[in-house]
């Protein structure tokens, strides 16, 4: 059988064939993944807020945690982690499908390439094994897309207005789509957009008592007005660019590019009014989202820690794009001989994706961990081992490693000094006034707890009523060193 007969077979199969075997992927990752997942601790803070919001109402509309995100992967989040990464796959896996069935709609012939463009960016492979709402903003878009395309205008007006409630960015998604609907002349459709805003601010309102909750309790907002306590240095602007490889790829961003000029030059100069919205809204998303963060990144804005993963988000607007690259000679009857090679460069593009992740490309290679191993993790099990042994399980602990808290699902919400309070973050100690009670614990780790924690190993050390316990790790291992509060 040649290349050709089998690139043909795969192309003819169907949506449903190439989700199945993109299921498994994904799956048999997470399973050689040793049950860490990416996205470090934003991962685990996401699931610990998702998992006891119904126990905790203040957290349904917390924003650090996105309410949209925390509502909906509460059933799973409360059966534990591994059922919260399941989720972020089917959540990549049918935005990949709706992706592709909206390249299909606008009447692209490879609209294949876009499910796996999805699948397969690095910044999307990457980010699928966590817990993290970047999925499910992805979804969104790529539902929001197929929903407009289909001519179901009230139902995607709907879904956009969830965006800003998945992931806080979804305020600039918002500004090509309300451009898109004001050229069409379809003001009717404009306010439904702020229809989730407007009600979740009303019970932001009636919870906390601040009419405007959506400004002032948004943690980007907040560290802007506390920027003297957390102000990280600005970057360049082509920060993102410059992180390719890591993010879109280099030729799927290639492909990307041509598709656009693809769409550009055929609604603008051949009048295809039919590219208008994949002009407008699936380019302009594109374009919107990526100029934000990247004038965010080189001004060091809104405690911007220069993160890659916040472009899975626009993966959708990419690989639509880049669907619509073959359109260029599909038109030609020689055509058929050079379409292979794009699906040769799609298959590099993949294989350039596992290498960038760092995941196994020898798939029967299983003592090859996929998702990168936290070095934290062994000295928290040896310092953990210590406090169980000391008696020491009951007594409350500060700590600044949400992973503690998955690992040994303890649940840091109750209120301080109630019966259910079992565990505190490392910024609530007051170094002043030394409020923690006699009995409770303190876990300091030499990273988390000097940068979001506020206390450095100098301040530990001049601490009082502090009984230094044991140091664990340290040298070429990450360094935790456990206190017992005397008084």
């Amino acid at each position: 059988m040649s290349l050709t007969t089998l690139i043909t077979f795969y192309k003819k199969a169907s949506l449903a064939f190439h989700a199945g075997l993109a299921f498994l992927l994904l799956l048999a990752l997470y399973i050689q993944s040793n049950g860490m997942v990416e996205g470090g601790q934003d991962s685990y803070n996401h699931f610990l807020i998702s998992k006891y919001a119904f126990q905790h109402p203040e957290l349904l509309i917390d924003q650090w945690g996105k309410p949209v995100y925390t509502f909906i992967a509460h059933p799973l989040c409360k059966l534990g982690l591994s059922y919260a990464v399941l989720f972020n796959i089917f959540c990549t896996l049918f935005a990949a499908i709706l992706a592709a069935l909206s390249s299909k709609a606008l009447g692209f012939r490879h609209w294949l390439m876009a499910f796996w463009i999805c699948i397969f960016a690095p910044i999307a492979l990457g980010n699928t094994l966590s817990s993290l709402t970047e999925p499910l903003n992805m979804l969104a878009l790529s539902g929001a897309f197929y929903l407009y395309l289909k001519n179901k205008k009230w139902a995607a007006v709907l879904v956009f207005s969830l965006m800003p409630w998945i992931r806080t960015e979804g305020f600039v998604i918002l500004v090509p789509f309300i451009t898109f609907l004001i050229i069409q002349k379809e003001y009717k459709l404009i306010p439904w957009i702020f229809t989730t805003t407007l009600l979740l601010n009303l019970v932001g309102w009636q919870m906390t008592g601040k009419p405007f909750w959506f400004i002032t309790e948004n943690p980007y907002v907040l560290v802007e007005l506390e920027a003297h306590r957390f102000a990280p240095e600005g970057g360049s602007f082509a920060y993102y660019l410059q992180n390719n490889k890591n993010v879109f790829g280099n030729i799927f961003l290639i492909l990307g590019v041509l598709g656009a000029l693809k769409i550009t030059f055929d609604f603008f100069l051949k009048k295809r009014e039919n590219l208008s919205f994949a002009f407008w809204v699936i380019l302009g998303v594109f374009v919107a989202y990526f100029f934000a963060h990247s004038f965010i990144m080189w001004k060091g804005m809104m405690g911007t820690h220069g993160m890659l993963r916040v472009m899975m988000v626009i993966v959708p607007s990419l690989a639509i794009a880049a669907s619509a690259s073959l359109e260029w000679i599909s038109k030609y009857h020689w055509s058929k001989y050079l379409q292979p090679f794009f699906w040769i460069a799609i298959a590099i593009g993949t294989f350039q994706s596992y290498k960038a992740n760092g995941y196994p490309t020898k798939f029967w290679n299983l003592n090859s961990p996929s998702v990168k191993q936290l070095s934290i993790v062994p000295v928290i099990e040896e310092a953990h081992q210590y406090i169980i042994e000391q008696g020491l399980d009951t007594a409350v602990i500060y700590h600044q490693l949400p992973i503690y808290n998955v690992l040994y699902d303890k649940n840091p919400f109750p209120e301080p000094l109630k019966p259910a309070w079992e565990t505190e973050d490392v910024w609530s100690i007051d170094l002043k006034n030394n409020w923690a009670p006699a009995g409770s614990i303190l876990l300091w780790d030499d990273y988390h707890a000097t940068r979001e924690g506020g206390i450095t190993e100098e301040q530990l050390s001049e601490l009082k009523n502090y009984q230094k316990l044991q140091t664990f790790g340290g040298d070429s291992r990450p360094k935790l060193i456990l206190f017992y509060k005397v008084q």
